[in-house]
């Protein structure tokens, strides 16, 4: 099937690389991507530093060879699972449903779909996974638009065309290296920019924040997540690019699975997938993977002016959802090892955490069923309750963690160090008797579920998943501003304005 793409047009600017028509099967080098596909696909030179070790192999390193299998097991289940494809009209091939540009609320249910899927196979414990930032720029492909130039919304379609034929995994760094947050971005001198452009491409220099996954992705969206301002043109640059580019520098914080002592002790490390500074070192990036150049509106605009930043989110709302009802049942069962789930105020505790629980499942289904419209006739998740829940997600789930700190209580302290204690038949023989029983098994079993729970809520990556979901939408202040920006304050003040005027009726005042 032929797809038509434009050839250089006449521009007044730096010659625009042509794109040539090609075919649909000698493009694509996969539609639905297995996870022995994915573990080979990564294996590409990409250049990724734990402190100051370049990591040969990310799929053998033992930070990431376990969370590399996990995304291996979500391809494989979304390649296996005929409800989680669709058929692209482009292609006539079938495709993840993570690409389908949704147009009904049916569409919309079918996508959610599959984010529960891959939820639930980490339990919504692997935060970004790859349906996440791939969603956003399937949004971004319902309203190309917003880019303000006719060949980069032709770049951006021809990028989510590549992701989807390809089923790549996205990161995505579209935020500047802390700085002060009075200055503009630009002002922050190590943040990335362009510093050259020629007709081999735009060159970019400096620092991109914060690529969760990317030492295990595909493709890197770079671009602005937060607003810019007038003067912020070099800094006002969005575009696509493969983890292995020449330059590309991926600086991958402490990766908590390379400390793991076994899958006892330490039943959640791989499903760490890590965060990257990405430094751009000179990085030549081609004008076909150019979306937006020089623009701070259009940049910031490919995130809210389109669905992407709600296709993305509501992805995430999804993964939450996984992830608390995962969290609450492993209390549930920890109160029943334990004993302590017949008492009446611990039976309140749980009944109020699973009625969050419930509320977060209600509003993930309320965001399908009033979709808000776009232009060409796609729709998204409603933005009114994705914010809504954005907003609440922030607030509530440190609330909700510290519940169940507050059922673990020193439970965690009361533990030998690590697993070896049961390879020593005295410290075995005192292990059985802290937990008041003969049978290894039960101790066992309860030794398990205190490890779990602390792994979610009070181990050093406990710490960081509650600081991530804490940000996860973005700075709390961006988040609420969100929701202003989007509730619909006409109706509500209407109703307002009404009550006043029949008072004022009643009143006989004029």
């Amino acid at each position: 099937m032929e797809l038509d793409m434009p050839c250089a047009r006449e521009t007044s600017g730096p010659v625009i690389a042509c794109f040539q028509s090609v075919n649909s099967s000698e493009r694509t080098a996969f539609m639905l991507r297995a996870g022995d596909e994915y573990l080979a696909s990564i294996q590409d030179g990409r250049q990724v530093y734990v402190g100051r070790d370049l990591v040969a192999d990310v799929t053998t390193h033992r930070g990431f060879a376990g969370p590399a299998r996990i995304v291996a097991r979500l391809f494989d289940r979304s390649s296996a699972d005929p409800s989680l494809s669709y058929v692209e009209q482009e292609t006539g091939e079938k495709t993840n449903v993570n690409f389908l540009r949704p147009r009904s609320g049916e569409d919309l249910t079918l996508r959610r779909r599959l984010h529960t899927a891959w939820a639930d196979e980490s339990n919504g414990l692997f935060g970004r996974s790859p349906d996440h930032v791939a969603a956003m720029v399937t949004g971004m492909a319902c309203r190309p638009e917003v880019t303000g130039n006719d060949q980069y919304a032709e770049n951006l379609l021809n990028y989510w065309r590549h992701i989807r034929d390809n089923d790549l995994y996205l990161s995505f760094a579209v935020l500047p290296p802390a700085g002060s947050k009075s200055v503009k971005s630009s002002a922050v001198q190590n943040a990335m920019r362009v510093v050259e452009t020629s007709e081999a491409g735009v060159k970019v220099r400096g620092f991109k924040m914060l690529a969760t996954g990317g030492a295990l992705c595909h493709e890197i969206l770079v671009g602005n997540a937060q607003p810019l301002r007038s003067g912020d043109e070099a800094v006002a640059v969005s575009f696509g690019i493969a983890a292995n580019h020449p330059g590309v520098k991926i600086l991958a914080r402490k990766p908590y699975a390379a400390h793991a002592v076994s899958n006892v002790d330490d039943p959640l490390a791989d499903f760490d997938e890590s965060d990257a500074a990405i430094y751009f070192d000179d990085v030549v990036v081609p004008w076909d993977r150019i979306f937006v150049l020089d623009d701070p509106k259009a940049s910031y605009g490919l995130f809210v002016e389109t669905p992407g930043h709600t296709l993305g989110n509501a992805q995430a709302h999804i993964r939450l959802l996984a992830k608390m009802r995962f969290m609450l049942a492993a209390a549930k069962r920890l109160g029943d090892a334990l004993e302590f789930t017949g008492n009446p105020a611990v039976q309140g505790v749980l009944g109020g955490l699973a009625a969050r629980v419930k509320m977060l499942e209600a509003s993930v289904i309320a965001q399908e069923s009033q979709p808000t419209r776009w232009d060409h006739g796609f729709v998204s998740q409603n933005r009114e309750f994705m914010y809504a829940n954005s907003n609440w997600s922030m607030e509530y789930f440190s609330d909700f963690a510290t519940e169940m700190r507050h059922m673990l209580a020193s439970h965690a302290f009361q533990q030998p160090a690590d697993v070896g204690a049961f390879g020593n038949e005295y410290t075995r023989k005192l292990f059985l008797e802290l937990h008041r029983t003969d049978d290894f098994e039960v101790a066992m079993s309860r030794y398990r579920l205190i490890r779990l729970m602390w792994g979610m809520v009070g181990s050093e990556l406990a710490s960081r998943n509650n600081q991530y979901e804490l940000f996860y939408a973005g700075p709390p202040h961006v988040t609420r501003s969100r929701m202003y920006d989007c509730f619909d304050w006409e109706s509500a003040e209407a109703r307002v304005d009404a009550f006043l005027a029949q008072t004022a009726a009643a009143d006989g005042i004029a």
